[in-house]
């Protein structure tokens, strides 16, 4: 794997640019590029990250992606509750009568 990195000084706004060349390997019955340290590092990419590929005008770009913190509703009340979804109270479970409509308002 032939390989130039010139990194810059991140804190001044200025990005670091990476640059290498590889060869596209069979992988089973598909083929596949290898990623070295460096490239990872250089993305903020760890092992069984999630990444995101696009091609466009003949170029690829492998960016992270970021999952959600949390999965489905019932996780994130029970972190802004700090309990169980059981032990949360709810006020009431029932439909609320707002009144009738006021405008011009469709029903």
């Amino acid at each position: 794997m032939d390989t130039n990195m010139m990194a810059k000084d991140q804190t001044n706004g200025i990005q670091s640019t990476f640059t290498t060349q590889t060869v596209i390997r069979r992988w089973g019955n598909s083929q596949g590029i290898r990623l070295s340290k460096e490239m990872l590092a250089q993305m903020g990419l760890k092992e069984d990250d999630t990444i995101g590929i696009s091609i466009y005008d003949g170029k690829m770009t492998i960016e992270k992606v970021n999952k959600p913190k949390y999965l489905n509703l019932q996780e994130r009340l029970e972190a802004f509750y700090k309990r169980p979804i059981d032990e949360i109270y709810v006020e009431s479970a029932q439909e609320v009568d707002v009144g009738g409509p006021v405008g011009n308002e469709r029903w």
